[in-house]
C-alpha cells in the first residue's frame, strides 16, 4: 500500500493543533494508576507490564468490555482498570511476573468471566517480562534515562520487538509524565502509532492513501504495515513539529480524540476541530485504519 506524508497537510493540521491550548495528561487517575508516592521500582513494574500488554482488544469476535466494581470499561480502559486491581494484589513484582500463573492471569485480563482474545498471549509476555527483568536486576536495572537507548534494551523483550516501537514510546511517554525517568534525550520523544493515530491521519490526509485500498481491507503483511506505520510516525511528528506541541501530549490529545470523535464508525465530526481542513469530510468518505496481521505490537 503506497503512502506519501503530505507536508501541506501536515501544516494545516499542525495550525490547528497550536491553537488548541492542549495539555499533558498527568496520569493519575487512581483507576487506572498506582499512586505516586509508591516505590518506583514497583510503578516502573506497573507501567512496563501494562504496557506490554496495552494492545488491540476487540477483534471482530467482539469487544472486551464490561462491568468492573460497578462501573463500565470498554478496551484499553478495562484492561488498565483490571490491572489497577491487579497491583493493589502485588502482582507487578519481577519475581511474581515471571511465575503468572493462570489463575493470577484470569483475573487481570478477563471481564465477567470473558477474557481478552489472546489471554494466553498475554500471559506469556507478561513471564518473558518478569523474567528479563530479573535477568537485568529488576525493573530500574532494565529502563535508563535515555529513550534511545531504553528502546534498544527492551527489544530484548518480546512485548517492546515491534519495528515501529509503539510500546517502547508509549511507556516512554508514561513514564515522563509521570516523572519517574528524567529522559535526557527528549529529541527522541516520537508519537507511538497505533491504529486511532493512522486512522486519523489517512482522513486528514497528512498521510495521503488511496481510499479504496483501505474500503477494501486487504491485510498487510508485517514488513509492509510496518512501513506504513513508519510513515505515519514521520506525518505526526512533522504536526508536532510544525505546532510547537511534544509529540507525547499531542498522542494523548490524538488518542483521546480517535476513541470519542474520529471514530472507526459514525465520526462525529461537528465536533471535530479539523473538519474544514479534513481530506475524509471533503469527500464524504471515512476510511477505517488498515488491515494488518493480528500481533501483540499495536
Amino acid at each position: 500500500m503506497d503512502v506519501a506524508v503530505d507536508v501541506d497537510r501536515a501544516r494545516s493540521a499542525a495550525d490547528i493543533v497550536g491553537r488548541l491550548g492542549l495539555r499533558r495528561d498527568a496520569y493519575d487517575d487512581g483507576r487506572f494508576y498506582p499512586p505516586r508516592s509508591d516505590p518506583r521500582e514497583d510503578q516502573l513494574a506497573f507501567f512496563a507490564a501494562m504496557v506490554a500488554v496495552d494492545h488491540r482488544t476487540s477483534t471482530p469476535l467482539g469487544p472486551f468490555e464490561g462491568h468492573i466494581d460497578g462501573e463500565f470499561f470498554h478496551g484499553a480502559d478495562a484492561l488498565w482498570r483490571l490491572g489497577r486491581k491487579a497491583y493493589d494484589e502485588g502482582l507487578f513484582k519481577a519475581g511474581r511476573l515471571a511465575e503468572l500463573t493462570p489463575g493470577e492471569a484470569e483475573r487481570l485480563f478477563s471481564i465477567g468471566g470473558a477474557r481478552v482474545w489472546d489471554f494466553h498471549v498475554r500471559m506469556f509476555l507478561l513471564r518473558d517480562l518478569g523474567r528479563k527483568a530479573l535477568r537485568a536486576g529488576g525493573f530500574e536495572a532494565l529502563i535508563p534515562d535515555a529513550v534511545a537507548e531504553m528502546a534498544e534494551r527492551l527489544r530484548r523483550v518480546r512485548a517492546y520487538e515491534d519495528p515501529v516501537g509503539k510500546k517502547a514510546l508509549l511507556l516512554a511517554k508514561f513514564l515522563d509524565g509521570r516523572g519517574l525517568v528524567k529522559f535526557k534525550d527528549p529529541e527522541n520523544f516520537d508519537v507511538p502509532v497505533d491504529n486511532h493515530l493512522s486512522r486519523i491521519a489517512y482522513r486528514l490526509g497528512i498521510a495521503d492513501v488511496d481510499y479504496g485500498q483501505l474500503f477494501e481491507g486487504l491485510e498487510l503483511g508485517r514488513e509492509e504495515d510496518a512501513e506504513v506505520r513508519q510513515k505515519v510516525k514521520l506525518a505526526w511528528r512533522l504536526v508536532a513539529k510544525f505546532s510547537g506541541v511534544d509529540p507525547f501530549t499531542l498522542d494523548d490529545f490524538l488518542w483521546s480524540f480517535g476513541r470519542r470523535v474520529c471514530t472507526r464508525e459514525a465520526p462525529k465530526c461537528g465536533q471535530c476541530p479539523f473538519r474544514s481542513i479534513c481530506k475524509a469530510n471533503g469527500l464524504g468518505r471515512y476510511p477505517p485504519e488498515h488491515t494488518h496481521l493480528l500481533t501483540w505490537y499495536y
